[in-house]
């Protein structure tokens, strides 16, 4: 994946299905859902822990802290760092690199590396829709969008 941009709440859950990213420094991920008052939706429970490691994980998912480029590197978002008007090139690069191998050997090696994971996730979006129902219909949650369109800190009551 070229991440050239935002990756910010869905965007960062589409980000996290290449299996690769190649970003800037002016690539911005954040899983902002907790600052809407919302829980996590597109897997990204799942994906982003696998991808980074738990406590990096929980770090993003319970803050809505905004990571850059630089930083996306060093948790493991990114796989490498270039100027922005590389981005794109350098993605094409690394996918022509690997449409070099043997492609059923490819295709074997990644199907072994996400084995289950299809199951996984699918249990997970289930779970993630279930809170996310609930929660969208909570005082914190309309707060949590006027809070973000006013640009302030959210004024939450638990209710």
């Amino acid at each position: 994946g070229a991440i050239q941009g935002a990756a910010i709440g869905g965007g960062l859950g589409l980000s996290l299905v290449p299996d690769f990213r190649i970003v800037c420094p002016e690539t911005r991920f954040a899983a902002n859902f907790v600052q809407l008052g919302i829980h996590p939706g597109f897997g990204i429970s799942l994906a982003l822990p696998r991808l980074i490691g738990q406590q990096k994980a929980q770090l993003m998912l319970l803050t809505g802290r905004r990571i850059k480029g630089e930083e996306a590197l060093e948790y493991g978002l990114g796989d490498k760092l270039v100027p922005s008007d590389r981005v794109r090139d350098e993605a094409i690069a690394l996918a022509t690199e690997i449409a070099r191998c043997a492609p059923l050997a490819v295709e074997s090696t990644r199907a072994t590396l996400r084995q289950g994971l299809a199951e996984e996730l699918q249990a997970r979006l289930e779970h993630e829709f279930a809170e996310q129902a609930w929660l969208a219909e909570t005082a914190d949650h309309r707060e949590g969008l006027a809070a973000v369109r006013e640009r302030r800190p959210g004024q939450f009551s638990r209710s």
